[in-house]
């Protein structure tokens, strides 16, 4: 409900105004603890009205390059989203292709219980806070923000606790910079459309896979007010009887913020890319 409400404040005052373009570069690295090296991706980001894209670069070593091979994953691509026309677009600059898709659509807002606990899930706390501290980050004022997530996975049968999540969220947040009110709003105009996951929400994306808990925590992280020029996301496991280690590490930082005009080209898959299927 509150993301809900969220994206209705946000599409009223998107809707009436004359947007701008916006374009930006977010730079993500992901640590894996426990397996050597890092993996850092930059994602080209481009916002034009109703359309976006990202573009998105990983640099790998040999090694890692063909576990993502195996994965599926290119390491060169992008992600277009046309929300006039429903229609998402993913394109493999290696190979050359592309696969289109219509955009599902947007899921009921979940009302009553918590679902998660419904279906047996992990019961979840979130806190969330402001500190003081501010900094500017490319020219922007940016303010601190702090939120930690425990996910509690317990025993069906017996009741007693299995093992705890948690994740601290560490972020410095912009609220009124020009391009600010265009990205919300394209944010709000998706989150009502489709159900089709964001690829600009401060870089959880990677997650996905990686985390048991990445739905939720997108959705807690979501309702955050402001976007995140830095963040840094360190995840922890504790099971029973045992201690709690860190397992992973999610930095992102934003550079690049830019309002030139965008072409309309930008948004359509170049011409010499083949259409495949999923």
């Amino acid at each position: 409900m509150k993301v809900l409400l969220l994206a209705l404040g946000l599409l009223a005052s998107w809707g009436s105004a004359n947007l701008a373009d916006v374009s930006y570069v977010e730079e993500v690295t992901s640590i894996t603890k426990g397996q050597k090296g890092s993996q850092k991706t930059v994602n080209r980001v481009y916002i034009k009205g109703r359309n976006q894209k990202v573009r998105s670069s990983i640099e790998a070593d040999k090694k890692m390059a063909q576990v993502l091979e195996k994965q599926g994953q290119a390491l060169e691509s992008s992600t277009i989203l046309r929300l006039g026309e429903a229609n998402v677009y993913k394109i493999d600059h290696v190979s050359r292709t592309f696969v289109e898709n219509k955009l599902p659509a947007a899921k009921p807002v979940a009302t009553g219980k918590d679902v998660r606990k419904d279906t047996g899930g992990p019961e979840i706390q979130f806190r969330v806070k402001e500190m003081s501290d501010t900094k500017r980050i490319e020219g922007i004022l940016c303010q601190h923000v702090a939120a930690d997530m425990v996910a509690q996975y317990y025993d069906p049968a017996t009741k007693k606790l299995k093992k705890t999540n948690r994740y601290l969220y560490q972020a410095w947040v912009a609220r009124d910079f020009p391009g600010y009110k265009e990205i919300r709003g394209f944010q709000a105009q998706q989150a009502r459309q489709t159900s089709y996951p964001s690829l600009i929400a401060g870089g959880l994306e990677q997650l996905r896979g990686t985390v048991e808990d990445f739905e939720a925590l997108a959705e807690e992280i979501e309702v955050l007010e402001g976007f995140p020029m830095q963040s840094v996301l360190k995840v922890y496991v504790r099971r029973a009887g045992k201690e709690g280690k860190q397992i992973f590490q999610l930095t992102r930082t934003i550079n690049s913020l830019s309002r030139a005009p965008l072409s309309p080209a930008e948004f359509y898959t170049a011409k010499g890319f083949q259409k495949v299927k999923n």
